[in-house]
């Protein structure tokens, strides 16, 4: 059994139950019997369920006075939210089944991993194990009725009587609920939508009630998409329910989302493109779940639709890195009323209760199909398994291996990310030899050795499909849906892209990666993430003269951040030089022990926090250089601490602000600042060393001539500016004039009247050209769908220090700006050539030609100060890791250059 609440809620169960009555009234199955003794939501709360959004409160009071009140229902806390709010696991399944619940998780454990699984056990496991279902709700907190709707799940499931549904559902299966994945997204919505409310709710859409004020509920505490997560687990709630699965390995998870009101109601199967990864018995249990909701939808009158927006293809949907493991993962989605009732441009005017009906109906209907089938689910979450361990036995790809690389920590970061999700990762405890082997982007295998300790990541594992798509370059989207893009895109309709079309972790994080066609020979052993994540450098012996932190590395980066939080003196080498036979790369900071008062306290400030951050701090005695700029060289620069701001509120996009301060506060330990962008004008400036306006439109309206010109003052007395995407544009503009670039127009294309050649040759007046002449006169790029491209750094600059002359970037604008000239500033990072520009997903033809040899990071310093300015967000999802010192550069060593 799971642990069961605490005898405190006996008070609450008692006041509960006395205002329970025999005759309870379920609105969304009225024809089904309730045993009275178990507490509805209207006796806990106060008022029917649906009347009203519950807060995360009231979801919690009520499935914590149900959990004590039913020996069906257990509530187990799996986790905690940025804020302190409990993540909550609803386990439902009948006692029988609760009192082998260990058993059951370790049953599915077997399954999940069938190496040595004989056929007797397996056989029997599947003739005796319940199959487990999770139905996941409210990761998006302004789409609130599948908090609601899981309530309701959990009362019907604890509460129904003489129904042999539910009766089937209890026996056959155990249903996990997650109410609130997103519980401080879902109270920033609730407290909005009740604030604007007035006497009686609203159904104008253009209410205030239905219209948030900024960064708007559907995202976290840090302001991140957890629907695109799963496999970035940038976030707690997401990393604690990547555990959960792992506990349970459940048969299907259905994640139950809301859409624009004027929708109705959407569920599998998916919209074109499929990942070719999902398997054949996975899209026919795809059309049976479908099939089964229709027939619930159907029978109350509910309109649908299917195939239809929601694509099944990114690996970090809800629904989509289930699907990889081998479970069969959904997405629901209900047109929202955003608050109690909305009025939709059809005039018919819906009501929150009937959102939550919808999703109830959803959820009964997918347990019905579970609990039906379940020999057959576990029959084949166990096929899967097993044939992606033979797949990776026998494909194309066998291994990919991963050499430590140039930042030995980064890599094995990524080697414990994808620990974490259950792939299975080996080191070398020898040199490894592979007869068959290529670099990541080459085409071109040959015979490879790698030394000790380099990693594999064979696909001949149970996580086969999972590792392939984190890993691999390319994944085939299907040439009839790119063609078909293709003619919306020429037409200028919209394309059906949903999300990313290139992903692939290798290239985001930047390191050193090799295609297998064969197995390596050598001895290696697996490793966990516990043995992934441990410290491994031992803290530098004393030194007399001065600390040094090579740079180029994560953790180097972390101990100068946290060494300049410390209040410690950090100088930074401006160019490389060389002392006992070693080479320190530009970058590499310098701490002067004679520069610091006590160099006992300095010493213990350095040994800890490079013990603690695992970064390599080299103590020297000696100032002498063999080569190079020595340690008290004009090209030393002082560093300041930083004290950074970032900017908030509209027209700042709230995803961008929040990877950039999670980035910053929870990566590195900085401190920041968050200043609302109408306050820009007339912001303390001058106490802080760094300014950063994330991706948004139209600053211009927020920060006026007058804010442009406090900010331009304030870089040319030493301020750094780092502007992102779409704010590049704004320093662009003539009223602004920050950056001496612009932001191009797509071309227009050619007719037939524009062939070279001598036009008295042929007097006959050209035919009209009805393709050129319908091209739009002005108009911007076409968006990038997502593509991680290539681009080269300038090595000899301050803001590409640490890296080795490129690394890869996601592109997802339609911005394409023109190089800075000489005089005006440095193209720090440039777009490669046409032929080598794409590195993984898709883009069009027109959009690469124009991006070849364009601005992706510019500076152009004013006066004391710097203006750094990026064409995309390097901070994406927090998935592009590689890219992370160039935002360091710009925050740490701007204030030093």
């Amino acid at each position: 059994m799971l642990p069961r609440l605490a005898p405190c809620l006996a008070i609450g169960l008692t006041l509960a139950l006395r205002h329970a009555t025999a005759a309870q009234s379920f609105p969304f199955l009225p024809a089904a019997r309730h045993d009275p003794g178990v507490p509805t939501y209207e006796s806990v709360i106060g008022r029917p369920l649906g009347d009203d959004v519950s807060s995360f409160a009231e979801a919690e009071r009520y499935l914590q006075t149900l959990a004590a009140a039913s020996d069906r229902v257990d509530l187990l806390r799996y986790g905690t939210s940025w804020e302190g709010r409990a993540l909550w696991c609803v386990v439902i399944t009948a006692p029988s089944n609760h009192a082998r619940i260990a058993d059951v998780q370790i049953g599915m454990r077997q399954l999940a991993d069938p190496r040595g699984l004989d056929e007797a056990r397996a056989d029997e496991l599947v003739r005796t194990l319940p199959a487990v279902g999770w139905l996941v709700y409210n990761v998006h907190g302004d789409e609130p009725s599948g908090t609601d709707a899981a309530l309701a799940v959990a009362y019907h499931l604890a509460a129904a009587r003489d129904d042999a549904l539910t009766d089937a559902i209890l026996r056959e299966s155990v249903v996990l609920l997650d109410p609130a994945q997103n519980p401080d997204g879902r109270d920033r919505f609730v407290n909005s939508f009740r604030s604007m409310r007035g006497r009686v709710s609203d159904p104008e859409p253009d209410a205030a009630e239905h219209n948030q004020p900024w960064p708007g509920g559907r995202s976290n505490h840090y302001w991140f998409d957890m629907n695109r997560d799963w496999f970035g687990m940038t976030q707690p709630e997401t990393r604690a329910r990547v555990r959960l699965y792992q506990q349970w390995w459940p048969l299907v998870v259905a994640d139950l989302h809301e859409m624009g009101s004027n929708s109705t109601y959407y569920f599998a199967p998916p919209a074109h493109p499929i990942n070719p990864e999902v398997t054949l018995p996975q899209r026919q249990w795809l059309e049976r779940y479908g099939k089964n909701n229709a027939q619930w939808f159907d029978r109350f009158g509910i309109s649908y639709f299917v195939r239809e927006d929601f694509d099944c293809f990114y690996p970090g949907y809800g629904e989509g890195w289930p699907l990889f493991q081998g479970s069969i993962g959904m997405t629901y989605e209900q047109g929202s009323t955003r608050g109690q009732r909305v009025r939709r441009e059809d005039d018919l005017e819906v009501h929150y209760r009937d959102c939550v009906r919808n999703h109830f109906v959803a959820s009964m209907s997918t347990l019905e199909t579970l609990a039906r089938n379940r020999q057959a689910a576990l029959t084949s979450f166990v096929d899967y398994r097993r044939s992606a361990v033979r797949e990776g036995e026998s494909g194309s790809i066998r291994e990919f291996v991963f050499p430590a690389g140039r930042d030995p920590g980064r890599t094995r970061r990524l080697m414990a990310l994808l620990a974490a999700q259950g792939i299975e990762v080996r080191q070398a405890r020898d040199e490894l030899r592979n007869a068959r082997a290529r670099e990541f982007t080459s085409r071109a295998e040959a015979v490879h050795t790698f030394p000790a300790g380099s990693y594999v990541v064979s696909l001949a594992q149970p996580n086969k499909r999972l590792a392939y798509v984190l890993l691999v370059q390319h994944q085939d989207m299907g040439d009839d849906f790119v063609q078909t893009q293709l003619k919306k895109y020429q037409r200028r309709e919209d394309t059906d892209f949903y999300d990313l079309t290139g992903w692939s972790l290798p290239l985001l994080w930047d390191v050193e990666c090799y295609v297998a066609s064969d197995v390596s020979l050598g001895r290696t052993e697996r490793v966990d993430v516990e043995a992934l994540t441990e410290r491994l450098r031992t803290a530098p012996p004393r030194a007399a003269v001065a600390y040094l932190v090579p740079w180029g590395t994560h953790a180097g980066a972390a101990a100068v951040a946290a060494l300049l939080q410390a209040d410690v003196r950090v100088h930074c080498a401006g160019k490389r030089f060389t002392q006992s036979g070693r080479t320190y790369p530009a970058g590499t900071a310098i701490v002067r022990v004679a520069e610091h008062a006590d160099a006992a306290a300095l010493h213990a400030k350095v040994a800890a926090l490079a013990a603690e951050l695992d970064a390599e701090v080299v103590a020297t005695d000696t100032g002498w250089v063999e080569s190079g700029i020595s340690l008290g060289s004009r090209e030393v620069h002082y560093l300041r601490r930083p004290k950074i701001a970032i900017a908030c509120d509209r027209p700042v996009d709230a995803n961008s602000a929040g990877w950039m301060r999670h980035l910053l506060e929870q990566g590195y330990g900085l401190d920041v600042t968050m200043i609302r962008t109408r306050q820009l004008g007339r912001a303390r400036l001058e106490r802080f060393t760094t300014l950063v306006l994330p991706d948004g439109s139209d600053y211009a309206s927020e920060i006026g001539k007058a804010g442009a010109e406090r900010i331009r003052h304030w870089i040319q007395q030493g301020g750094t500016l780092i502007t992102v995407g779409d704010a590049t544009q704004w320093l662009t503009d003539r009223e602004v004039a920050l950056l001496a670039s612009e932001r191009e127009l797509r071309p227009v294309a050619k007719g037939a009247d524009d062939k070279p050649g001598d036009a008295k040759a042929d007097p006959k007046p050209p035919a009209f050209d009805y393709e050129r002449a319908i091209q739009p006169d002005k108009e911007l790029p076409g968006a990038t769908p997502g593509a991680v491209l290539r681009v080269q750094l300038d090595p000899e600059h301050w803001l590409a220090f640490g890296y080795d002359g490129g690394t890869n970037v996601v592109v997802g604008s339609r911005n394409v700006f023109t190089p800075v000239k000489l005089d005006h500033g440095v193209n720090v990072a440039v777009y490669e050539e046409r032929a080598l520009l794409l590195r993984s997903g898709f883009s069009w033809d027109d959009k690469l030609d124009q991006l070849a040899r364009k601005a992706y990071l510019v500076h152009q310093p004013h006066g004391r100060g710097h203006v750094v300015a990026f064409a995309e967000d390097p901070n994406v999802r927090g998935l592009a890791r590689g890219l992370e010192l160039l935002v360091l550069n710009a925050v740490l060593l701007g204030a030093g250059f």
